[in-house]
């Protein structure tokens, strides 16, 4: 035990934002983590909680100041407020009710403040190992710790995080690669047949324990005054595990009792949509990849801008989540910037909202009965919603140019980041319709009639 105690979490420690004016450590242990920030930032007040009377009173000849308390027993709140970073080091697996703790926590530190842990990852080859096995026997330190009480792998973390209102992005990891053996080759042929790809199953198999760095987002804003759109959800499914553990359960949609329409075996994303709108009993539909979670709180955000678009006659236009619009000064698009908000995969997208999109990104897309734009069948699963885009630029109406608002969702794909044939065939389609563009700027990258015809 008095290595646990003792331990320094050098990752943790680089994750943690420099200059921070006051930080709340949980899990403080002998106060090693905060003596180390401070020989860097000596004018930062650190205060610690610990449950060990004995760890405790050693931090407290480090911190500023120590509580010694069992956090599920405490009202939290009362600890402090307007703290600028909370540090959460192998702590939530503890817990009972991490996410109770984690929301509370949201009301104690300051706009723009950060929350940063260390998570262990229960997704990890040596787990899966005795899974198979059958022999899930408990140790005295590691992933399975006999005193962890909650399991997370990096997309269940990200959820939870999302859902006590924090917007996570994977800052670093300490991986433990899974050695090349016969029993981890044929469970990286059990994730391709799931349809992961090999990277992506080696990349989740061989991470231990996740360092995990999160803003803030306030709740309160959803509580303002205004129209609130009913919303249809479309959702093409072609992998059921991905949709049940990511769409079907989203609390988000819960939360406004959205109308969730599955299509199953469309060919094509117009298809789907066509389908989906057929039985839709609201003028909003967002088509949706089966992959996207919607956190707490996002579907109440959905439909406060949705609602406020409605009321200023701004439906003739698609509305996306994450994409790029014309860099200041540009106004040909031929520069482009991000904009929107999503947490992708690993990583937080987070940019502001535009009325003048040239891109968007397929992961999800509201469009209004009324669009003056519909989706091209032609161009399949990829790059219609850029067509979209493109499609209003043509217009003579100012109205038909797409818009990107800001609504933390989490795309959890499983995606390598390859970009599939059927990608490329539908970029050749997307030029071809366009000839005056010699290329077309897109999340994946520039798409040009030289890397088309290369294709």
């Amino acid at each position: 035990m008095s290595n646990y105690y003792d331990g320094l979490n050098e990752k943790l420690l680089a994750a943690i934002p420099s200059q921070a004016q006051r930080v709340l450590e949980l899990g403080c242990a002998n106060g090693r983590l905060g003596r180390r920030y401070k020989e860097s930032n000596p004018n930062t007040e650190w205060w610690g909680v610990e449950i060990s009377s004995a760890a405790a009173e050693s931090a407290a000849r480090h911190l500023d100041r120590v509580f010694c308390v069992d956090i599920e027993q405490v009202d939290l709140k009362s600890l402090g407020q307007g703290f600028d970073v909370i540090v959460i080091g192998d702590l939530l697996e503890h817990l009972r009710e991490p996410e109770r703790v984690l929301e509370a926590l949201n009301d104690m530190v300051s706009d723009g403040g950060r929350l940063v842990c260390c998570i262990p990852n229960m997704a990890h080859l040596s787990v899966i190992l005795r899974l198979v096995a059958g022999d899930i026997s408990y140790d005295d330190a590691g992933l399975l710790d006999r005193t962890h009480t909650r399991f997370f792998s990096q997309s269940s973390a990200f959820k939870a995080l999302l859902d006590s209102g924090w917007l996570p992005h994977l800052h670093d990891s300490y991986r433990v690669e899974a050695a090349p053996t016969g029993f981890a080759g044929h469970i990286v042929q059990a994730a391709e047949a799931l349809g992961v790809p090999r990277a992506t199953a080696l990349r989740n198999l061989g991470q231990y324990q996740m360092i995990v760095e999160c803003k803030k987002w306030s709740l309160t804003g959803l509580l303002a005054p205004g129209k609130r759109a009913p919303i249809s959800i479309i959702v093409p499914v072609n992998n059921a595990w991905q949709y049940e553990l990511n769409l079907a359960r989203s609390p988000g949609l819960q939360e406004i009792d959205a109308e969730v329409i599955r299509v199953d075996d469309a060919t094509s994303a117009a298809e789907a949509f066509a389908v989906g709108s057929a039985s839709a009993s609201h003028a909003w539909r967002v088509l949706v990849h089966q992959d996207v979670y919607f956190p707490r709180g996002s579907g109440m955000a959905l439909a406060q801008q949705l609602g406020s678009l409605t009321e200023q006659g701004k439906t003739g236009a698609p509305v996306g989540f994450a994409g790029l619009e014309p860099a200041k000064g540009s106004g040909s698009g031929a520069e482009v910037s991000f904009s929107g908000f999503v947490i992708d995969r690993t990583s937080r997208f987070d940019h502001g909202a535009s009325d003048a999109a040239v891109s968007i990104d397929e992961l999800a897309v509201a469009i209004h009965k009324d669009c003056e734009v519909s989706i091209d069948s032609s161009l399949g699963w990829h790059l219609w919603a850029t067509d979209l885009c493109l499609q209003g630029l043509t217009l003579a109406r100012r109205s038909a140019i797409a818009r990107i608002i800001r609504v933390p969702l989490f795309h959890n794909s499983v995606n390598d980041h390859t970009l599939p044939e059927s990608f490329h065939r539908s970029a050749d389609l997307l030029l071809a319709k366009y000839p005056q563009w010699a290329g077309i700027p897109t999340l994946c990258g520039q798409v040009t009639r030289r890397q088309a015809m290369a294709a």
